[in-house]
């Protein structure tokens, strides 16, 4: 048996014991703090058994310190962190003994804090995912360990966009969790997973992706791609096989409503309404009741301060002034510029075509010529280009072809954009009647539409004088050959006129003749050259106004003359012929007869029953029998049809009946000619009307709000 006493001598022991250790710790401490590192390491090493976290302390302090041997971070790290988990351990009057040494668990975490930072600076230099993960691993409490996290998974997905496969972004997916990349990299996977499941380009390969991904974002795209390929011909019969073939693609809609636009290539009334009739299952039917009475509905452009919108003919408000620009309506669509950027809009101001376009033209014959980067193509009434946008110049069609100019040359192409005659003329021309003018070098030349030579290339300037006469020049001089380039005429002439009832005019030293269809001269050259006379003496009908020794006469087509050349000026050819016989401008009859006596200081001949004079600088109308039907008040007049004319007083212009009946007021300051019914008149930014079957000015109502 133990005895009492052997106890109390091993409690006495064992308690001087621990004060030894203690005593040795203060030292260790002390020989620390004077940085006695190899006396400190030896102490913290013999009192690590019985003064654990204490010695663990020290031991971590003198490894994680770089200014002496023992610098070692794997070891710092190992005895902070039995520092820290044996601390709670420890001696309660032990611990405050050792504050006195700035030992406490804070000081543990801040040190156990300095180890992780300096492990992370060796890290960053590693910079591996194996480095970052060995510290993320280690280190859960270091303020680095989101900074580890990150540079880990940076690096994860930067391997994984270097391989840019779905494999790889799976991988990176399933392997670093919860990462604030995980967005992107989901983004990356599906995009990779679409290109490589869709590599191939075709329908099929796009439908087996939407079968087997059908919860991937690019599913929308794969089906647009379905139906870009479908429909990339944009013909009726594409529109409608896509439609049955793939009821549930996005796409349906707008195949219709592309099928409508193709369909309605040639717009009206009777097209929209066999539109119809062809297609009762169309989908949008009140979009086309709408159509068909918008197509009724004529629109006006009219301006409001800066902006542009559209009216009816009654001056009403249809679609307020929003557009920077605006066109007529052609076939149902017009031009609109928004934002610098033309687009295409219908009557009911819905967008059709994007604003994507620098310039932008009418549609005609559901096509519209349109430029981007100063570049020009032809889209369709879809907004499909058929003309990519690679032209420096684009004609318009006719005869079903249209010239078009790319790296400086010149070719044909139909109205689907493919090519029918080459690009290799230095300029062209478009098709008349089978034929088109086209320069091949410095010569000009005629080709048929199949690109054929029907006149070679042979001289610097030629036109048709008749079905098979041409005209060339050379050396500066005029001649006649035929189309074969075989001379009937050689270039004895300085000009040659137009051909009109078998007669033209041509020039000759300096005096004028007249030659037949044959080429032939018919009459020689013996009149008087005058400015313009290869115009004024062509024949009309079968007279012609020459000159012969410096005075004017009327000729009858073989030479005779039935009025004699007396004259010092004559109007036009006219059964009522302006005249100048030195007193003043009057007007005789086509027997010579004066019927109104001279007395005007300029006149003009008699056309469709009114003639213009002129006195003391200013214009007006006479009838024929002298009265004036439009004062003579007007510093310039000019016809616009049978009925109107366009007056101008300085710089204000105003529109007349040629009766005298005021139309337009003058006070415009320009009046433009739209078309045949239309003119557009301007003042002060604004923008008004005249229609001119109904003689209607036309003035928008806007209001001041």
């Amino acid at each position: 048996m133990i005895s009492k006493r052997n106890i109390v001598v091993s409690i006495i022991l064992f308690l001087t014991s621990l004060s030894s250790y203690a005593n040795k710790i203060e030292k260790g401490f002390e020989a620390l703090n004077n940085f006695n590192y190899f006396e400190a390491k030896e102490i913290f090493y013999a009192t690590l058994k019985k003064q654990i976290s204490p010695s663990a302390y020290g031991l971590a302090s003198i490894f994680s310190k770089n200014d002496n041997p023992f610098y070692e971070l794997d070891s710092a790290y190992k005895y902070i962190c039995i520092s820290e988990k044996m601390y709670s351990l420890m001696d309660e009057k032990e611990k405050i003994k050792l504050k006195k040494f700035n030992f406490e668990y804070l000081s543990i975490i801040e040190l156990r804090s300095k180890i992780s930072s300096l492990c992370f600076s060796i890290t960053l230099k590693t910079n591996s995912i194996a480095a970052y993960n060995e510290f993320i691993n280690k280190h859960e409490w270091s303020n680095e360990r989101f900074s580890a996290i990150h540079k880990r998974d940076s690096i994860g997905l930067y391997d994984a966009k270097s391989e840019n496969s779905a494999k790889a972004y799976n991988y990176f997916l399933t392997t670093f969790t919860n990462s604030e990349f995980e967005s992107e990299a989901t983004k990356l996977f599906q995009i990779s997973q679409y290109r490589e499941q869709t590599n191939q380009g075709t329908i099929t390969s796009y439908l087996n992706f939407i079968k087997q991904f059908p919860n991937n974002p690019h599913v929308k795209e794969a089906e647009d791609r379905i139906f870009e390929l479908s429909t990339h011909e944009n013909t009726i019969p594409e529109y409608i096989t896509f439609i049955k073939t793939y009821p549930t693609n996005r796409n349906v809609g707008h195949a219709w409503k592309k099928l409508y636009q193709v369909y309605m290539y040639d717009y009206s009334d009777a097209r929209i309404i066999q539109f119809q009739q062809d297609y009762p299952e169309y989908p949008y039917k009140n979009d086309l009741e709408k159509d068909l009475k918008l197509s009724k509905l004529k629109l006006l452009p009219f301006k409001k301060n800066s902006l542009f919108g559209y009216m009816d003919f009654d001056g009403n408000i249809v679609i307020d002034a929003e557009y920077e620009a605006l066109g007529f309506f052609q076939e149902g669509l017009a031009y609109a510029l928004k934002n610098g950027k033309y687009g295409y809009i219908d009557k009911a101001n819905n967008l059709i075509i994007d604003y994507k376009y620098s310039s932008a033209s009418d549609f005609e014959d559901g096509r519209a010529i349109v430029e981007i980067k100063d570049k020009v193509g032809i889209i369709d009434r879809s907004g499909l280009v058929i003309f990519d946008m690679i032209y420096e110049d684009l004609g318009t069609f006719s005869e079903g072809l249209i010239y078009a100019l790319k790296d400086s040359l010149y070719g044909y192409y139909d109205k689907i954009g493919v090519k029918r005659i080459d690009t290799k003329f230095n300029e062209a021309f478009a098709f008349n009647k089978g034929i088109a003018k086209v320069q091949t070098n410095e010569n000009q030349a005629f080709i048929d539409l199949y690109g054929s030579y029907i006149v070679p290339p042979a001289y610097s300037n030629i036109h048709f004088f008749t079905d098979s006469l041409l005209v060339f020049e050379e050396n500066e001089k005029f001649g006649l050959m035929k189309r074969n380039c075989q001379i009937i005429d050689s270039a004895i002439f300085e000009e040659i006129g137009i051909l009109i009832n078998d007669r033209a005019v041509v020039i000759k030293d300096g005096k004028i003749g007249y030659i037949d269809g044959k080429g032939q001269l018919i009459l020689d050259c013996k009149f008087d050259n005058y400015p313009n006379a290869i115009e004024i003496s062509q024949f009309k009908g079968s007279y012609a106004v020459v000159s012969l020794k410096g005075k004017f006469g009327v000729i009858e087509q073989f030479g005779k003359f039935i009025i004699p050349p007396t004259y010092n000026h004559l109007g036009a050819f006219s059964p009522l012929m302006a005249f100048d016989k030195g007193k003043g401008w009057g007007f005789i009859d086509m027997s010579n007869n004066v019927l109104i006596q001279p007395q005007f200081e300029y006149a003009e001949s008699f056309k469709n029953g009114f003639a213009m004079v002129e006195k003391l600088t200013l214009f007006g109308l006479i009838d024929v029998k002298g009265n004036i039907t439009i004062p003579l008040n007007f510093t310039e007049i000019k016809q616009l049809d049978n009925d109107r004319i366009i007056v101008s007083r300085g710089p204000n212009f105003g529109v007349y009946k040629v009766t005298g009946e005021e139309i337009v007021p003058v006070e415009y300051q320009q009046i433009r000619i739209i078309n045949k019914d239309l003119l557009l008149l301007s003042k002060s930014g604004e923008v008004h009307y005249l229609f001119i079957p109904e003689n209607k000015l036309i003035i928008p109502k806007i209001t001041n709000e």
